[in-house]
């Protein structure tokens, strides 16, 4: 027998009318509501079995890392805002921050010079990928400023000079800008977990397909932080991206377990600092000049 509230269905018998007129009826001290139109009864029918549905769950567990530094990404936060004031966070910073919540980063090293770049390159093995390390530019691929599967020294090179000559504004006096050396992973999944803030509800976990087609698809799904272990799994389960999770025409499989752990740790980073910084799917991590004392 499936759990949950009983809906009676005398308090909620849908009555059709062919007139206009959509007053509720009151029978027997009981109000049942009436409908002009079956589209209208049937959205109605609609929401009251996913409300059902939705009451019928087994209660979520809540869940928490034991090895999340909460303290050190406040003091990085609190750091950068004392050396740069407002705005996005550098990348080592941004770095350091997902580090503290055990998040997993691709190892990558910013270099401020084509010589620099071709040297982190060759440490890590090629191919790489160098993107633009830059506090002012948000979309980095919309001016040219990624570039992939570079495969020698003089294309990482040549690679770091048209990036840097593709900044829209002269190079920033900031320190901390530069390119981004990383190796190049592939055979893999794209995918992207964010960190938002509703007006209304507060701190949003989001999941969805990574890369451009975020925007073109639009297959982010949000739930309201602190997140349960059955909110992380119906997030990774909703939407366009479940498919390609599991693989599709070849390709592999994500690792679901990994993504699951991503964000659950993401959504304890919105519980314990959720004024320190504030996360923009896909635009990377802002920091707040007010931070909590604790």
């Amino acid at each position: 027998m499936e759990r949950g509230p009983s809906v009676s269905t005398r308090s909620f018998a849908i009555i059709g009318i062919s007139s206009w007129d959509s007053d509720p009826l009151r029978v027997d001290g009981e109000t049942i509501p009436t409908y002009a139109f079956p589209e209208n009864a049937a959205r109605a029918l609609a929401k009251i079995a996913a409300y059902s549905r939705w009451r019928g769950q087994s209660p979520g567990l809540f869940w928490g890392c034991d090895d999340v530094r909460v303290d050190a990404a406040r003091h990085i936060c609190r750091q950068a805002i004392t050396r740069q004031g407002e705005g996005w966070l550098t990348t080592e910073d941004a770095h350091a921050v997902l580090h503290a919540f055990g998040l997993p980063v691709a190892a990558g090293a910013v270099a401020r010079t084509a010589e620099e770049a071709a040297a982190l390159a060759a440490g890590f093995g090629f191919p790489v990928v160098a993107k633009l390390a830059s506090r002012q530019v948000v979309h980095k691929s919309d001016i040219g400023a990624v570039r992939v599967n570079l495969t020698t020294a003089q294309e990482v090179q040549n690679a770091f000079r048209a990036i840097r000559a593709s900044t829209p504004e002269p190079p920033s006096a900031d320190a901390s800008d530069g390119v981004l050396i990383q190796p190049m992973i592939t055979a893999a999944v794209e995918t992207i977990v964010g960190l938002t803030v509703d007006p209304l509800f507060g701190p949003l976990v989001g999941f969805g397909l990574g890369g451009t087609q975020v925007e073109i698809l639009g297959d982010m799904r949000f739930r309201i932080a602190p997140l349960t272990d059955q909110d992380a799994d119906e997030l990774l389960r909703d939407g366009r991206a479940s498919r390609v999770l599991q693989g599709y025409r070849g390709r592999p499989a994500a690792d679901v377990a990994a993504l699951r752990d991503v964000v659950l740790r993401v959504s304890q980073l919105a519980e314990a600092i959720p004024e320190m910084v504030e996360l923009q799917p896909g635009h990377g991590a802002r920091r707040r000049q007010r931070l909590p004392d604790c």
